[in-house]
């Protein structure tokens, strides 16, 4: 007889398999809480970063905002100033950190003159570890008066300047390096030397006792005083056209008399401006046998403390020097003088009376408002003959150019000498 067992099969869950599923489930449960608890101190970090970083790039636009070179106005910082800073709590901002702002300024350089700065931004993250972002930049000692000149519109066509410099500056100043050039002025200025900002064309220093040749200038002349002074300078030149008879435009284009002898002054309607307030240099011929036949002159107006002046330029008559016992040369009285012997001034100008406005490098009769960003150069005269004995003479007028008819100069001319 045969005996069969028969086994009950289990079904459903054990405790023990039911404890390793808990196990299993809690260990993922605690890496999806890790992984938040880092997701979150990431997020933390890096919106503190942005802050830092925001920070160091304001600073480092502090430090390059200042608004002069030395001695500013109140209130306001120098390149002089910029230094460093140690340690400076930064407040403002709503994280959940303090920023430690720290500046650190490099020995000055030269050539060109700059500082080198570095901003760093330290704190503390949430977890107790130090963090920190760092810019490196440099800072030039340029005056940011300059940075105007970017918007100013440019005199003629801004193609390519005489030596790299601004036109303002006279073509046979020597370059000194560090942007500067050196210039004598002629005629009664033995060693005076201008010291001309190439970029500007403002004359930034006035050195005397120079015994130094013009070509041979060099830095070590004008090391003491090539930045001690602000001047607007004003330059242009004398043409003569003293023959007989009413002159035409072609002849205010191309005058070929000899030149006389003279001297250039400025009559400042503004006011503010140091004593002296300006000085003017011609290479006017001295002896009556001259060949020249042409007349540049150079004028520095001493800035007031806006930067801006208003005033009239005149020439003034004087004899040769040789030979002995002449007398200058006279300009009419009036518009109807018309003496053999005396002279009218004209000036070179697009405008067609004096009533009309224009810029001042136009050469206005009488300049308004020039800026610091307007070097004056081109100011040209034209000196005729005041009358015939009967007739009296007129400036040369002209119309403007016309290059498609072949006319590429508007030699037009207004009366300056004697006032209309």
């Amino acid at each position: 007889m045969n005996t069969c067992t028969h086994r009950r099969s289990a079904f459903g869950t054990s405790l023990v398999e039911a404890v390793v599923a808990l196990a299993v489930m809690a260990f993922g449960m605690l890496a999806v809480v890790g992984i938040q608890s880092t997701l979150r101190l990431n997020a933390d970090v890096a919106k503190q970063r942005s802050e830092a970083v925001r920070i160091a790039q304001e600073a480092m636009e502090t430090a390059r905002a200042f608004a002069a070179i030395e001695a500013p106005a109140s209130g306001q910082t120098a390149y002089a100033d910029i230094a460093d800073v140690a340690g400076q709590a930064v407040s403002g901002y709503t994280t959940n950190t303090t920023f430690n702002l720290t500046r650190t300024v490099g020995a000055p350089r030269t050539d060109p003159d700059r500082k080198e700065i570095r901003i760093r931004v330290d704190w503390t993250d949430r977890n107790g570890e130090p963090q920190g972002v760092e810019l490196n930049s440099i800072v030039a000692a340029t005056d940011p008066r300059v940075a105007l000149l970017l918007g100013a519109r440019p005199n003629g066509i801004p193609e390519r300047q005489p030596h790299g410099r601004h036109p303002g500056v006279p073509p046979q100043s020597v370059p000194v390096g560090q942007g500067i050039s050196a210039f004598k002025p002629p005629s009664g200025a033995a060693g005076v030397v201008w010291v001309f900002n190439d970029l500007s064309g403002l004359i930034v220093g006035v050195c005397t006792g120079v015994a130094t040749d013009q070509a041979l200038l060099s830095a070590a002349d004008v090391s003491s005083c090539s930045n001690n002074t602000t001047a607007q300078p004003l330059s242009g030149f004398v043409r003569f056209a003293t023959g007989a008879g009413q002159l035409t435009a072609a002849d205010a284009e191309n005058p070929t008399s000899t030149a006389l002898n003279l001297s250039i002054d400025i009559a400042l309607t503004s006011t503010g401006h140091p004593a002296p307030d300006h000085a003017c240099y011609a290479a006017a011929p001295t002896d009556a046998s001259t060949t020249d036949t042409g007349v540049p002159y150079y004028c520095a107006i001493f800035s007031n403390p806006s930067r801006i002046w208003s005033g009239r330029s005149e020439l003034v008559p004087l004899a040769y020097a040789t030979p002995t016992g002449l007398v200058p040369w006279v300009i009419a009285d009036n518009a109807a003088d018309a003496t053999v012997s005396r002279f009218r001034v004209c000036r070179y100008t697009p405008a067609a009376n004096d009533a009309q406005s224009i810029p001042n490098r136009q050469h206005p009769r009488d300049y308004s408002h020039v800026s610091a960003l307007t070097p004056l150069f081109n100011q040209n005269f034209l000196v005729i003959r005041a009358g015939d004995g009967v007739l009296a003479f007129t400036c040369p007028t002209d119309v403007a150019a016309d290059p498609a008819a072949g006319d590429y100069v508007n030699s037009n001319t207004l009366v300056h000498q004697p006032a209309p």
